[in-house]
């Protein structure tokens, strides 16, 4: 039975087909008794396109949009996923799966996250939202601000992402989908005791009840999925090697590691909305999203340090030249101590966001009252534990080595066996003062808002006026915890008992036949005893940061024309005061105390959205112009109080590092220009040129600071309570600018024999002038590829259904987690993805609604690559990371009722 439809409905892939159907009955009623209509039924991709393309074409801003291609069916294991394939826009990997989004060649920190059009909270360290937190199958659509518009609260500098859930109302008739996944990565389990397998699993029920005035929605997401990935990282590069004589400018290796990861990944989604209008002039609506997500990872393999300090040597030395840098690539290395690892880390993520919006039209107003709160958890154990050979260093070994300077693994060749229990042994092998180490980092991120509006029509040039305010208040919390765990009896090294031990772990890969595995929480509790907490750096990872913020804001609707030429648009204005403030701690020769800081400033947003109608001059084509005034507040972890400080002993001055409560935001003027061409429902052609100039850019650099009251425990008087501080702080800034092409085609359009293929495709440059570190500085701006693609090639037409798509991201330099958690940074090269799916869907008879699919996800098996963060003096860089995940392949059935 076909859906009844009405006018005002919300843009879906339902409401899409209805719009087809009003269209030819001339604006008539589709429910007149007497008419006889003809029904054209869109769905699946081309469904997802015609009403993605309806809601680009259709909104004020220049915006990007996808929609499910029915309820609960986005074809990603994460939103992620799918928003990354949106133009202009990309995803950094992190275990293989798409976490944070960059837009425009602008770090994460720069966008914003909404759900429904409220601010999200995070589950990482930052206001980033983490995507792989949210299931595609409860996502009904995104839009994507690349241009502000003053009625969104909690917008960011380089563009808002709103994720969009399913409403009740805007539908008709029951709707129940079922979706089921079974899957499997192509590694298989690199470690003994974890899955290869795992299987997703989905059901979305839509209805309305007392004659339309009551609607609900539900949804629930289960994801078992295994990550296994293979890698291998270097530690850093530098001279002194120890080499023969005339070496002393070659580039070495100082350390390696070479591991085998398995992840347990369990996810639940669940959503809710609840809507009520039992009037035309009064809408309620009450939705709910709740994740958890459950990760274990299991890790092993073998590490080693290879710096001169250690007393290293090298055997048959292989030196080759590398874009201008002497560089070794081969050979012997002796004397080495190598670690076998044996990890077990977990982490539980918990995330929900609760909202109640209502709408009363009055006889010229339409008044909005919005209440919400959303909430995130995230809880960690990263749990170390080493082995190696015989006691106190007194047995070394010595490695043949051949690295890649290019793609491609590593191969060393050992001189031991590193899985015989009776050769590797329990105990500190490297010296690190420690023979097993725990770390327990903890987020914990609160936000809760009030939007109240009041809107009407307007005549004139001015059609309409919006006017509101906004409060928000949020509070981030950040912990840190570290504990050593040392072996019983003294420390003595410890050979594994039978019991304990598990299959070994290959690391072939890299020429390493295999690695001791054991039972690391049996271990731990064997063998091992706890040191008391310990956390000599509580400065930098223990804070909370406080903020309050209140929007007044106004916005007119254009409805105009220039000469012959309609325009249409809006002019806004936000006007934000910051309240903000951090509790953090003082950290002097390990003594701490508390410190409270903060500030707090005004900002006055203007913006502009223009879109000119060219009908006149060339059917469906439209220019769109836009500026605005846009920022982007700090990152969490720069706003922190905490420093850690000393008195020089000469100097007699005080001096340290630490965050900057009283940073203020990433500012910036943003110009807009794009011309789109519209073929038809499913078919447009756009070219879109942008520009940004910051005001300024976050850097470290020294201030002057007032230690006043932090503790002296050096054995001379300070000159003055006022030294230098090594702190983030706003500074010069600079511009980024880019160019970007879109297009959406069905190829039925030129030749019919090519009906039911299509292609949808994107392609951004972008380049930046903004130096990240400061004036003089080269490094790279984090987060900006200056070339970003995706293609989307397929096939669809009577129930069978395929599709290519990839992604390419040129090289960039990342965020990435480093030693002791801490946050470093490595530049990431260039990736391609690959990723196919290939359907079929029962149309007609009894089993109507059933539909089968194959999926492979990364099907080229794209490497993660890093190098060096940091070059060398002539610019060259070294390698870092090469790391596979393996194919995943995704068998499954969906069944509509």
């Amino acid at each position: 039975m076909h859906q009844q439809c009405r006018p005002g409905m919300r843009i879906t892939p339902i409401a899409a087909a209805c719009a087809v159907l009003l269209t030819m009955a001339g604006g008539a009623s589709a429910q007149q008794a007497d008419d006889v209509i003809p029904t054209v039924v869109v769905s699946g991709i081309r469904a997802s396109i015609e009403s993605a393309i309806a809601v680009k074409r259709n909104a004020d801003s220049i915006v990007e949009a996808i929609t499910a291609e029915d309820i609960g069916k986005l074809p990603d294991v994460s939103i992620g996923e799918s928003i990354a394939r949106m133009p202009g826009l990309t995803a950094q990997r992190v275990e293989g799966r798409a976490q944070v989004i960059s837009i425009r060649g602008l770090a994460p920190d720069f966008a914003a996250t909404l759900m429904n059009g409220r601010e999200l909270v995070s589950t990482g360290e930052n206001r980033s939202a983490e995507f792989d937190q949210y299931p595609s199958e409860l996502i009904n659509g995104v839009t994507v601000y690349k241009t502000p518009d003053a009625t969104l609260m909690g917008q960011g500098l380089s563009g808002t992402i709103d994720l969009k859930t399913v409403r009740p109302l805007d539908l008709r008739g029951r709707t129940i989908a079922l979706n089921g996944r079974i899957e499997k990565n192509s590694n298989g389990a690199l470690n003994s005791n974890t899955p290869g397998r795992g299987q997703r699993l989905s059901i979305s029920y839509v209805d309305q009840f007392l004659d339309n005035t009551v609607g609900l929605a539900l949804g629930y997401a289960h994801l078992d999925s295994p990550s296994q990935q293979r890698e291998y990282k270097s530690w850093w590069w530098g001279d002194s090697n120890n080499l023969p004589t005339g070496n002393k400018d070659v580039i070495g290796l100082k350390g390696a590691e070479v591991t085998a990861t398995s992840s347990e990944q369990v996810r639940d989604g669940l959503m809710a909305v609840l809507e009520y209008r039992p009037t035309r002039a009064f809408r309620s609506s009450v939705d709910l999203y709740y994740s958890e997500f459950d990760q274990k990872r299991t890790m092993r393999g073998m590490m080693w340090s290879s710096n001169q300090w250690d007393n290293v040597g090298y055997a048959n030395p292989v030196v080759e030249t590398i874009d201008g840098t002497r560089m070794l690539t081969g050979g012997t290395v002796t004397g080495l101590r190598p670690v076998v690892r044996n990890d077990f880390n977990t982490r539980q993520d918990q995330l929900y966001a609760l909202g109640w919006n209502n709408r009363l039209r009055l006889s010229e107003w339409a008044l909005e009252g919005d209440l919400s709160h959303s909430k995130a958890e995230r809880e960690e154990r990263i749990l170390e534990t080493y082995a190696g050979l015989s006691t106190g260093g007194a047995i070394k070994d010595n490695f043949k080595f051949q690295i890649p300077t290019g793609a491609g693994l590593p191969t060393f060749t050992t001189g031991f066996n590193y899985a015989d229990p009776n050769v590797i042994k329990l105990l500190d092998p490297a010296g690190w003062g420690r023979d097993a180490l725990l770390n327990r980092p903890s987020v914990k991120d609160e936000l809760s808002s009030l939007k109240l509006s009041g809107a009407r029509s307007l005549d004139g040039i001015f059609s309409r006026i919006e006017a509101g305010a906004n409060y928000s208040k949020r509070e981030k919390t950040r912990t840190g915890i570290e504990n050593d765990y040392n072996l019983k009896n003294g420390r003595a090294p410890v050979t594994v008992s039978p019991d304990l031990i598990q299959p070994s772990t290959s690391l072939g890969f890299a020429g390493i036949p295999a690695v001791l595995s054991y039972d690391v929480l049996g271990v731990l509790a064997k063998y091992y005893d706890q040191v008391p907490d310990r956390n000599n750096n509580i400065w930098k990872r223990d804070y909370t940061i406080s903020e309050e913020i209140s929007t007044a804001y106004a916005k007119l609707g254009i409805q105009s024309g220039l000469g012959a030429v309609p325009v249409s648009g809006n002019l806004g204005l936000q006007v934000i005061y910051t309240d903000q403030s951090s509790l953090g701690f003082n950290n002097v020769n390990g003594k701490t105390g508390a410190l409270v800081r903060g500030t707090s400033y005004t900002d006055v947003l203007p913006s502009l959205n223009l879109n000119f109608d060219l009908d006149a001059m060339s059917k469906n084509a439209y220019l769109r112009f836009g500026a605005a005034k846009a920022l982007a507040r700090p990152r969490m972890d720069s706003l922190k109080a905490g420093a850690s400080a000393g008195v020089d002993m000469t100097k007699r001055l005080w001096s340290g590092e630490g965050g900057n409560p009283e940073l203020q935001p990433w500012r910036a003027n943003a110009f807009d220009l794009s011309a789109e061409k519209y073929f038809g429902k499913r078919s447009y052609l756009a070219a879109a040129l942008f520009y940004k100039k910051l005001e300024s850019y976050i850097y470290n650099k020294k201030q002057e600071f007032d230690f006043t009251g932090f503790p002296n425990l050096s054995q001379v008087t300070p000159v003055s309570p006022i030294g230098t501080l090594n702190t983030p702080a706003n500074g010069e800034g600079g511009m980024v600018r880019g160019v970007e092409l879109s297009a959406s085609l069905e190829a039925g359009m030129l030749w019919d024999a090519l009906d039911g293929f299509g292609i949808l495709g994107s392609a951004s440059n972008t380049e930046s002038s903004i130096a990240p570190n400061g004036p003089g500085t080269r490094q790279k701006l984090p987060g900006l590829s200056g070339v970003v693609s995706n293609v989307t090639l397929f096939y669809e037409k009577d129930g069978v259904s395929a599709r290519v798509s990839r992604r390419y991201r040129s090289a960039f330099r990342g965020e990435v987690t480093g030693l002791f958690t801490d946050r470093s940074f490595s530049e990431i090269l260039a990736e391609k993805q690959v990723d196919i799916q290939l359907g079929y869907a029962i149309e007609t008879g009894q089993y109507k609604g059933l539909s089968f699919l194959l999926q492979v996800n990364n099907l080229n098996n794209a490497p993660y690559q890093t190098r060096q963060g940091d070059g060398f003096s002539n610019g060259a860089y070294a390698p870092e990371r090469y790391t596979t995940f393996g194919r995943q392949v995704l068998l499954g059935v969906n069944y509509k009722l």
